[in-house]
């Protein structure tokens, strides 16, 4: 029986006891397992009876180390980790990146607040390709990663004139003032805004729609509650009973987040409140559990998809200078309202 060498950290085989077993240089395992293509069938055999026989597990943290000199890491900077539009802009923008072998790594910047340049420090101290920063607030933190810019970088969200035509400058406030004007146009007139605990900007932008909107039909723009509590279910729900004791002339109940809509929608039905007859509600970002709710739920979806399309698109041909990517029309990226059951 060979020896076989072990982590001294983990226990674990390593490509050298591979190498040693099969009799093999390191060099020549690591090719056969990177790009087998380069490597015989007879030695591949050799070395798949070493691995099976130690059973040795790449280390895969050492392996994308390894390739990073490849220069195929596209770092995207967010704080709308877990929200539903940044989930399906993700998803889609990686399956673009992904067909040109580039591989997304997402850094969630809420918690570097207070400590930047640790978050500075893990941008630069990888080989990357591009940096996309996607609704980030922090004009320092932009204005910093901007200052180092040896790189593509792009910006998504706030808008910025350091960047020209790597900056979209996308606004929430476009997708509340339709969706709002779409209530008024319904009829309604009796219409409060519930909001809650979410980004400064997003709150801000829409807020700013649903004003512009109010205004420009010369209806009462006063009946908004805005919650220091997290903009989910359980305050939706607990909301409601504020809404009406302050304006019980209410005829239509709009959230800045689907999940307070849908938080309304539970405490109307355990009020036994008619939605829409007695009570209509809307909410905002179309996500999957409003088309489920009961009734379903009006709100308004946000381009997430078409926008991971163009901005992959931009981005390569930045990466690629390749005219196959050619400048997408931005004009097409537009909210789209889902009218439902929940509206009348």
């Amino acid at each position: 029986m060979q020896d076989t060498k072990k982590r001294r950290t983990t226990g674990q085989i390593t490509l050298f006891d591979v190498a040693k077993y099969a009799g093999v240089g390191t060099m020549t395992v690591s090719r056969a397992l990177r790009t087998p293509e380069c490597v015989s069938e007879k030695l591949r055999k050799k070395i798949q009876l070493a691995i099976d026989a130690l059973g040795y597990k790449p280390n895969i943290a050492a392996s994308l180390l390894a390739s990073a000199s490849t220069n195929r890491f596209i770092a995207i900077v967010t704080t709308k980790i877990c929200d539903h539009s940044a989930k399906l802009f993700l998803d889609t923008l990686q399956a673009s990146l992904t067909q040109e072998n580039y591989i997304l790594l997402v850094i969630e910047s809420y918690h570097y607040n207070q400590c930047e340049q640790q978050l500075l420090d893990a941008l630069f101290s990888h080989n990357l390709a591009a940096i996309i920063l996607f609704y980030i607030e922090n004009d320092n933190l932009i204005e910093q990663i901007i200052s180092h810019k040896t790189i593509p970088i792009m910006n998504i969200g706030k808008h910025t004139n350091s960047l020209n035509n790597l900056d979209i400058a996308m606004n929430d406030s476009q997708a509340m003032y339709l969706l709002t004007e779409h209530v008024i146009k319904k009829g309604y007139e009796q219409i409060g805004l519930l909001c809650a605990n979410q980004e400064y900007q997003f709150f801000q932008q829409r807020l700013h729609g649903w004003h512009k909107a109010m205004l420009t039909h010369h209806l009462p723009n006063h009946r908004i509650i805005n919650a220091a509590k997290p903009a989910n279910f359980t305050t939706g729900s607990e909301m409601l009973a504020d809404m009406i004791l302050n304006w019980p002339e209410l005829e239509v109940i709009m959230c800045t987040t689907d999940e307070l809509a849908c938080g309304v929608l539970y405490e109307c039905q355990r009020r036994h409140i008619k939605v829409p007859y007695q009570l209509a509600v809307c909410g905002f970002g179309d996500n999957e559990f409003s088309q489920v709710s009961f009734p379903p739920l009006t709100t308004i979806s946000l381009p997430s998809k078409q926008l991971g399309k163009q901005t992959a698109q931009m981005l390569l041909s930045q990466l690629t200078d390749n005219t196959l990517y050619s400048e997408p029309d931005l004009n097409t990226i537009i909210p789209i309202i889902k009218s439902r059951a929940s509206l009348i």
